[in-house]
């Protein structure tokens, strides 16, 4: 099986540290030496750092990867895509200035934290929730023994937001809009009401028994402020979101050289067809002779998910376990009766088709659904 990641999604998340002075690099040190082993870093240093040599010498020591810059605005935008935390030892305002124009929303930006070069204190900038800087920035401070400075109002009150869990439970919130008017509720009203058209499982327990959270059942949905599920209703009153857990693997094939856009569409047309969220996918699927298939990977970099491939013969075993439909000019072009189908069963690993091949400009689509709450 070979894996092809668009956005590193389930497998390890990318940390940038950068520092604009050798004092600051110390500082990057410290917190690269606590880091885990489930994140990937990066240390990106001025040129001007480079005349230290004891701080080079502590750098290789501690394996840190070193990348020298000479202007931090010539690195920012390429880091602001290629990670999904950055770390700036820098004085806040710079940061403030540098990522500005590039601040899309609440669900698509990178965690940005900022910390003093001394390590003092620790500043949540941007994403806290969705993103997981807050989350990052009490990690780091308890590694350093520094101040968190966070502001956010749900966490200063000591409670927990709806789009905090989502991230702990990697689900996404819909619409991105009605956040602010959810949390507000939960602010003035100290309690949310929550329904899930899915059973919960025992890793859902800290939530469940959070007494500002007050779970409905199926009677009292029409109450709800948040609701777990993977197909969301256009109509939804302001105060009110869904969080859309990743359940539906999407299987595609596809001739040599379509666009990613074409590919695009041809998903959203057939999630839209289930009712669903894009949200809801959990990765893209496909075989391995299109592992490097510019078009499907750059749709998983679009839609942040990953694009996994599988052998021929892994997805022939599905296709004639499952009764799957054929494809002759499938079979005599790589060797199998088909790709899509069999692509999303093995990617949604224990669930079920949901939406049989669908084709359409050169691609085809299908859908699993994995019932992972279940």
């Amino acid at each position: 099986m070979n894996i092809n990641v668009g956005q590193d999604v389930d497998v390890k998340t990318k940390i940038a540290l950068v520092s604009l002075t050798d004092r600051g690099l110390d500082t990057i040190q410290r917190i690269g030496e606590g880091l885990p082993n489930t994140v990937l870093q990066k240390v990106y240093i001025h040129e001007k750092v480079l005349g230290q040599t004891k701080n080079q010498g502590e750098a290789q020591k501690h394996e840190l990867q070193l990348q020298i810059f000479t202007r931090l605005r010539d690195i920012v935008p390429r880091l602001w895509q290629e990670y999904s935390v950055l770390i700036f030892v820098m004085a806040t305002g710079i940061v403030v200035r540098q990522i500005a124009s590039l601040i899309e929303g609440k669900d698509r930006d990178p965690a940005v934290l900022v910390l003093d070069e001394a390590g003092k204190f620790v500043i949540p900038l941007l994403s806290g929730h969705l993103g997981g800087a807050n989350a990052w920035a009490h990690q780091i401070s308890a590694q350093l023994g520094a101040l968190p400075v966070i502001t956010t109002a749900t966490d200063v009150r000591g409670m927990v937001a709806p789009d905090e869990y989502a991230r702990r439970y990697g689900w996404k919130v819909e619409p991105i809009d009605h956040l602010p008017a959810v949390n507000r509720l939960l602010l003035e009203q100290n309690r949310l009401n929550v329904w899930a058209s899915y059973p919960l499982k025992s890793e859902h327990h800290t939530w469940v028994s959070d007494p500002h959270y007050h779970f409905l059942s199926e009677k009292e949905k029409d109450q709800a402020n948040v609701i777990i599920d993977a197909f969301p209703h256009s109509s939804l009153k302001v105060d009110c979101l869904y969080l859309v857990p990743p359940i539906l693997s999407v299987g595609v094939g596809c001739r040599r050289g379509v666009s990613s856009e074409v590919i695009l569409e041809r998903i959203r047309t057939s999630v839209e067809q289930l009712g669903a969220s894009l949200k809801a996918i959990s990765g893209i699927y496909s075989v391995d002779l299109k592992s490097d298939e510019v078009g499907l990977i750059e749709a998983a970099k679009y839609l942040r998910v990953p694009f996994q491939t599988y052998r021929a013969d892994e997805l022939q075993a599905v296709n004639l376990q499952e009764q799957l439909s054929r494809s002759n000019f499938v079979r005599e072009k790589i060797g199998v009766d088909g790709v899509c189908e069999a692509a999303s069963l093995l990617g949604a690993k224990r669930g079920r088709l949901v939406l049989p091949k669908t084709k359409g400009q050169g691609v085809t689509v299908a859908i699993s659904i994995e019932n992972f709450l279940s």
